[in-house]
């Protein structure tokens, strides 16, 4: 997970993505376009790239606030900054990984601000 982390925060998606097993269940919550229980690695790419597509030149400004492991699962509390319209939108939550050997398998995402993640996922026209 230290290896994916490293990856994500340099941007390095297609080696993060690496680590995402072909069948990978992806849980987003909320009410925007991406809601929902999602499958498959490029599925799971399509939306950490149009996610990232809403801040300024596709940065996304990653922290690492904590990791939790146990023998199947990883929580991860992340800080994410998004770029609009020159300010920042800080964006908090916890994913929990489900991971099978060196792969995950599973994500679930737990938002801080569900309406301020809805929002920024509505896109511009929001």
């Amino acid at each position: 997970m230290r290896r994916y982390v490293d990856a994500a925060r340099r941007g390095d998606w297609e080696t993060a993505s690496g680590f995402f097993a072909e069948d990978i269940v992806l849980h987003i919550p909320g009410r925007s376009p991406f809601a929902g229980e999602h499958r498959g690695r490029d599925v799971a790419m399509d939306y950490i790239e149009q996610a990232r597509a809403r801040s300024h030149d596709a940065e996304v400004e990653l922290e690492l606030i904590d990791m939790l492991a146990g023998d199947e699962r990883v929580a991860l509390i992340v800080r994410e900054r998004f770029h609009l319209d020159g300010r920042a939108v800080e964006i908090r939550r916890a994913n929990v990984y489900r991971v099978r050997g060196e792969e995950i398998v599973e994500i679930s995402i737990f938002e801080a601000d569900q309406y301020a993640v809805d929002e920024l996922l509505a896109g511009p026209e929001g």
